[in-house]
């Protein structure tokens, strides 16, 4: 085998793992098109003033491999200030769908933020179920994501 042979296949083979790395890494934040999480809603309008809200992204900031849009300035510098405090639980995720080992899609109208934590749903309905025991969903929660994290979506998929 030649040595130009030799280093394009090292080469190729360098390129598909770090391409596969990425797309692992790619599920630990629930993000669409663009790589906008959220649905582009802004993550500091649940806290303040409680209510979700459209960003825009013209108003962006990147954190852990997603853009989060914002409705104002003001948000984009509360979140560029302290990111962990307004990104929701378990990357973005159905917290209760992590609760149960798996990884789906959220609606932003469906969340709570307990805690100081902002939790996202998969629909208003899963959100009523979540309630219902929410600290021990929390717990459980936790307690799993470490090992779903890292996992793609499509393989947590029953």
């Amino acid at each position: 085998m030649s040595n130009a042979f030799t280093a394009s296949a090292a080469a190729c083979a360098a390129a598909l793992m770090l391409h596969a790395c990425a797309a692992l890494a790619a599920d630990e934040v629930n993000v669409g098109p663009g790589r906008i999480a959220m649905h582009g809603y802004d993550p500091v309008t649940y806290f303040d003033p409680g209510k979700p809200a459209r960003g825009w992204e013209s108003l962006s900031a990147g954190h852990a491999g997603a853009l989060y849009l914002f409705s104002t300035r003001d948000n984009l510098r509360k979140f560029i200030r302290a990111p962990e405090k307004y990104v929701p639980a378990y990357g973005g995720w159905c917290s209760y769908g992590v609760r149960v080992g798996r990884k789906l899609d959220t609606d932003p109208n469906a969340w709570r933020i307990s805690g100081g934590k902002l939790y996202l749903q998969l629909d208003l309905g899963t959100q009523k179920i979540w309630d219902k025991d929410r600290l021990k969903n929390i717990e459980i929660a936790d307690r799993l994501w470490p090992s779903i994290a890292s996992t793609p979506a499509n393989l947590l998929e029953r």
